[in-house]
């Protein structure tokens, strides 16, 4: 019969349970004890192994959780018995399955239905429609947002939209606009619901209200990432977190997208709100956590949480992965662009102690640094800790970093960290260019001498905020090196499509110390794999971003289309 997505299926889909996740058993070894027919064969496609052993094929096979063969269509068919689905791929390509390995996903999947979204607005009449249509779907008291990944840059009009169009296009809603972390705009119905024209506004600290000659607020709003991330936690505490983490997996899952390494995750209930909507939705999405501390002994706080738990724990479902991306407040650079950063001797004191507890714990980090001097910094104490711990099979990582240079990435590669690499630059390369200069915006960021230095470089979308979630547009920049103002990152630091995909597959499965189950399709390793819409090693590179899944796999069951 017919099934979805036009493919043919010989006999009706069998039911595939839920298997508590084993040790994976890998090789010959595994396939010597599979001689049962398989669950699900899928051929006639064009497989993206990314398995250097064989890089390329046309069939897979899958008998439970797992993967069992992949090869040609004559040697998969093998495996197809009276009970098993077969799947005819017609020749669409196969890939393993996503891993974003940088997503802010248990805190912004809260929020996903609530926010408006503005990365793909070609100029200001589309971006406020959007914000129009948004409003026409909630009751005039309820906010509309725009949390950032996006730029005035973007629009043909190079300009932020006035308070008086914001007005125009909301009239009635609050509105809440939020420019990466820089700033944020507001119509005349938020600054009257957060009372910024009172003696006691209803902000928390840390936001600065901008005021007339009148004294009277304008509609912008300057803040920190903590200070901006309370105000909206504030302006979205009545959406439906259910909802809303339900409607953001299967985004997730609808671009082929398996798993998530989100490295803070900002309040504990957010954390709660998660694992428990895991447990009622099992197997659709894999989520590896970190934890960071507020602010003030962060060492005390983070020796408590690690008194209870192992230093890495995975169930197949959720795994604990250390700490991150902010281990010590004070030592962290935000989203600063240009060269300066410091710290005092009392924050740098306390990072040693964090990372000393993390060396002798065996306890995995990824620690936030834009800046190239800000990474040297971090890079001081970890050199020290290094004295007198292993931490090279810890899998350290350092994030974003913009601004670095091959002299820091050595450090990096003699240490034995990693490179967590996001696509910051595609909305930030206007603000790189002006604090340092076009040559070096064009050369942010530095994955490919990265690379050259064999350095593992897990990729990931900084996704809410200075990011697009789904992975593919992360990987067109990478490929096309085009950020979203138009410019284009240097030539020599544009990635080949293999090796942006590996960057979100084998490599960010890696920075999960996963690599044996997940990132390639090998006989032995878990079945997560994504059939998509497009060839995507064919396909012109600015088309990249349009790659959609027709078919999506964790565990060896569906989860897209949900069945």
């Amino acid at each position: 019969m017919i099934g979805k997505m036009g493919f043919f299926f010989s006999t009706p889909p069998p039911v595939i349970r839920n298997v508590t996740l084993i040790t994976l058993l890998i090789g010959a070894s595994f396939l010597a004890h599979s001689q049962e027919k398989a669950d699900v064969i899928l051929y006639n496609g064009q497989l993206i192994t990314l398995d250097d052993q064989q890089p390329n094929a046309h069939a897979l096979a899958v008998k439970g959780q797992h993967i069992v063969a992949v090869g040609n269509n004559e040697e998969i068919k093998k495996w197809s018995g009276q009970n098993t689905k077969e799947i005819n791929l017609a020749g669409k390509t196969v890939i393993p399955g996503l891993i974003d390995a940088h997503l802010h996903g248990i805190r912004g999947g809260r929020t996903f239905l609530f926010e408006t979204y503005w990365f793909d607005a070609k100029n200001l009449p589309d971006a406020l429609n959007k914000l129009s249509q948004s409003a026409a779907q909630k009751k005039a008291a309820q906010w509309v947002a725009v949390v950032g990944s996006w730029i005035p840059e973007q629009f043909a009009e190079k300009r932020d939209p006035t308070f008086q169009e914001l007005n125009q296009a909301v009239p009635e809603n609050p509105a809440y606009i939020q420019s990466l972390y820089d700033y944020a705009l507001l119509n005349q119905s938020a600054i009257d619901t957060l009372k910024l024209n009172t003696a006691k506004p209803d902000i928390p600290a840390g936001i600065e209200i901008e005021r007339n000659d009148h004294g009277a607020a304008t509609g912008k709003l300057r803040g920190t990432i903590g200070s901006f991330n309370q105000l909206f936690a504030q302006i979205s505490q009545d959406s439906d977190v259910k909802e809303n983490l339900n409607a953001f997996i299967r985004y997730l899952n609808q671009r082929g997208v398996v798993g998530f390494i989100d490295p803070s995750a900002g309040q504990e209930q957010a954390y709660r709100d998660f694992f428990k909507f895991q447990q009622q939705h099992p197997l659709r999405m894999r989520v590896g956590y970190r934890l960071s501390a507020p602010p003030g002994n962060e060492t005390e706080w983070f020796k408590q949480r690690l008194a209870f738990r192992p230093a890495i724990h995975d169930d197949g479902k959720i795994a604990f992965l250390g700490f991150g991306e902010s281990l010590v407040m004070a030592m962290n650079d935000g989203v600063r662009m240009s060269s300066g950063f410091s710290a005092s001797s009392n924050a740098k004191q306390e990072q040693f102690k964090v990372l000393q507890l993390a060396a002798q714990e065996g306890v995995p980090v990824e620690i936030h640094a834009y800046t190239d001097d800000s990474a040297e910094a971090i890079l001081d104490l970890i050199s020290d800790v290094a004295k007198s711990h292993d931490i090279a099979s810890l899998r350290w990582s350092i994030a974003h970093l913009n601004t670095g240079t091959p002299e820091t990435l050595a450090r990096m590669k003699a240490l034995g960290l990693a490179y967590s690499v996001q696509m910051g630059p595609y909305f930030e390369t206007p603000a790189i260019e002006r604090a340092n200069g076009k040559e070096v915006a064009a050369l942010s960021s530095p994955i490919q001498p990265a690379l050259a230095q064999g350095i593992v470089v897990a990729g990931g979308t900084d996704a809410t905020r200075i990011g697009v979630a789904g992975v593919w547009h992360a990987i067109e920049y990478h490929v096309t090196g085009k950020a979203l103002d138009g410019t284009l990152r240097h030539e020599n630091r544009r990635l080949s499509r293999e090796d942006a995909l590996k960057m979100y597959t084998l490599n960010a499965a890696w920075l999960a110390f996963a690599e044996q189950q997940r990132g390639s399709l090998r006989a032995g390793k878990l079945a997560d794999f994504a059939v998509i819409n497009q060839d995507i090693l064919a396909i012109a590179a600015d088309k990249l971003h349009q790659t959609e899944s027709l078919l999506t796999f964790v565990d060896g069951q569906q989860v897209y289309p949900p069945q």
